[in-house]
């Protein structure tokens, strides 16, 4: 089973030093650390914050900046709505996802995957009605998505091999250690290097099991990695097409991933098929990865 969504709050409340702070309709969790005592006297201000920040995200879902903190320190700010009625009656009764997310920041660094450390999780009601959820985190202002450098570099070709390897160690570390991320895309892994170790970022549609995590997900996600892969480099004119196989791809990833992986991997075929049906049949691409449209 995973994460209790309807106690996911109250268990990121429970984790040693967290301080809960609430004024008006927010109600926030504040970890232990340096920027603790600031954000217990602004937390309210959130909405503020991100208006006034640098703004890096901007949509009808949600919105997020970085901002400066006095004495420098860089954060970052993000706001999640709520979307249709359907979210507005789930979310009357269980807390805003972000305080899974941040239970799910503190497993991913727990298992030495680099990723923004969580500063702050809240929410903010109304007659008990949720309006938004936010994550406060440290800002990472030296790295790159993975997805930018399939895309942007005319040198990517020959990093593949080296991506697609750690990329699947990632994966295998998240699974060994119960994480399902959930949209582990490479726009979603970042290094502060070209030999740097892959980080992980946007935990909203992570869940956590105390065992291993189930055998469909894994498919799901590495099958997710694999799509990634193809759809980004399809944009860089310097992949020649004889990187364009699935086939291939596949069988790399699940080849490093079985070198890390605690339990029995799936079989490539699986995995391709998965990326195959859920995204690559469902956009409209240069090559031709088989299947019928689902």
């Amino acid at each position: 089973m995973s994460t209790d969504y309807f106690h996911c709050r109250e268990s990121f409340l429970a984790l040693p030093g967290v301080r809960e702070v609430w004024e008006g309709p927010y109600r926030f969790a504040l970890p232990p650390g340096p920027a603790q005592d600031y954000l217990a006297e602004h937390f309210a201000e959130v909405d503020g914050m991100i208006g006034a920040g640098a703004r890096m995200k901007t949509s009808v879902e949600s919105s997020a900046a970085v901002c400066t903190l006095p004495g420098g320190r860089q954060i970052f700010v993000k706001r999640n709505g709520v979307g249709s009625l359907k979210f507005v009656v789930r979310y009357f009764f269980i807390p805003a996802r972000v305080f899974r997310a941040a239970l799910a920041a503190r497993r991913v660094e727990e298992a030495g995957i680099p990723t923004p450390h969580v500063l702050a999780a809240g929410e903010k009601r109304r007659a008990h009605f949720l309006l938004s959820g936010y994550l406060i985190t440290d800002a990472v202002t030296d790295a790159c998505d993975l997805m930018t450098y399939v895309i942007e570099r005319p040198d990517a070709p020959g990093g593949m091999p080296a991506v697609i390897r750690e990329t699947a160690r990632v994966a295998a570390c998240l699974h060994n250690h119960g994480i399902y991320h959930g949209d582990l895309k490479l726009v979603n892994l970042y290094r502060t290097g070209d030999d740097a170790p892959c980080g992980i970022w946007d935990l909203d549609s992570a869940q956590l099991f105390p065992g291993e995590v189930p055998r469909k997900l894994v498919v799901r996600e590495l099958g997710r990695i694999i799509s990634s892969v193809l759809i980004f480099a399809e944009q860089n004119p310097a992949f020649p097409d004889a990187f364009f196989s699935l086939d291939r791809v596949a069988q790399d990833l699940l080849g490093a991933y079985a070198s890390t992986a605690k339990a029995a991997p799936p079989v490539p075929d699986e995995v391709a098929a998965a990326a195959r049906t859920h995204w690559l049949n469902k956009r409209k691409l240069r090559f031709d990865y088989g299947g019928q449209t689902a």
